[in-house]
């Protein structure tokens, strides 16, 4: 399948992109045409990947402000039609809205994912090679969709820089030694201080919240508590990968070490 990837520009594409976001995420998590359209002309981006002329993905972005006043460029959506998701039309869209950005003479792009996702860490970080220090407690409220509503919506905030990441990956042979964090689900972290750790994640979060509420709002609460005392302590996400065909963990470093 041919994909092209250029900026959303008519009607039709703008409803279209409506439209796939309805098929992603249901009614409730619609951005509308005529926001799409006013973040277009004035200085955000809507990047559409299309198959002939039917669009089967979008990245949806817009300007925005670091914490200490400089100009990035803020991520707030990215989709792909699910049946399709295996194509690497993800990492296509984000890398050509990078161009995009430094095309503006922007430094930073971020964005929000759900860390307990492992097919999302697996393209933000390992891929993409974006960073994350940051963590964000019940970010957009509840999740409405699922258990009841009782499972937060924690995110990682992660910074892709443009031209080079202020952190970099330790080589491959400190990843296979470097202790885990959280060994297990029942015990509280453990920092240490060693320049490299691990901090684990169930590879398929998704079936846990479906078939065991309990489950998946323990998971929650224990990555939540890893990662806020890592980041506290001076570590940062620069990688991800598999353990094993149950578990994957997030790579981080010490900053500055």
């Amino acid at each position: 399948m041919q994909i092209t990837i250029r900026p959303i520009a008519t009607y039709a594409e703008y409803l279209a992109c409506e439209q796939l976001q309805r098929l992603v995420w249901g009614s409730d998590f619609t951005v509308p045409l005529n926001m799409l359209v006013t973040v277009q002309r004035n200085g955000g981006l809507v990047l559409g990947a299309f198959a002939g002329n039917e669009l089967v993905g979008f990245v949806f972005g817009f300007l925005a402000r670091t914490a200490d006043g400089r100009l990035k460029h803020a991520s707030h959506m990215a989709a792909v039609r699910p049946d399709l998701r295996d194509l690497r039309i993800g990492e296509r869209l984000k890398r050509a809205q990078r161009e995009f950005v430094r095309s503006q003479d922007l430094e930073l792009i971020t964005w929000t994912f759900d860390p307990l996702l492992a097919r999302n860490a697996h393209l933000n970080i390992h891929k993409l090679g974006a960073i994350c220090r940051t963590y964000m407690r019940n970010v957009y409220g509840p999740e409405p969709e699922l258990l009841d509503g009782i499972l937060p919506s924690d995110r990682f905030q992660v910074e892709w820089w443009v031209v080079q990441s202020p952190v970099d990956r330790p080589p491959t042979e400190h990843v296979a030694t470097a202790p885990l964090i959280n060994p297990s689900l029942d015990a509280p972290p453990d920092i240490g201080h060693e320049p490299v750790v691990r901090l684990r994640i169930p590879l398929d979060f998704s079936a846990i919240q479906q078939h065991d509420p309990g489950a998946a709002q323990a998971w929650r609460y224990h990555f939540r508590s890893c990662a806020e005392a890592a980041f506290a302590a001076g570590y940062v996400v620069v990688d991800f990968g598999r353990i094993d065909p149950t578990f994957g963990a997030y790579v981080l470093v010490k900053s500055g070490s």
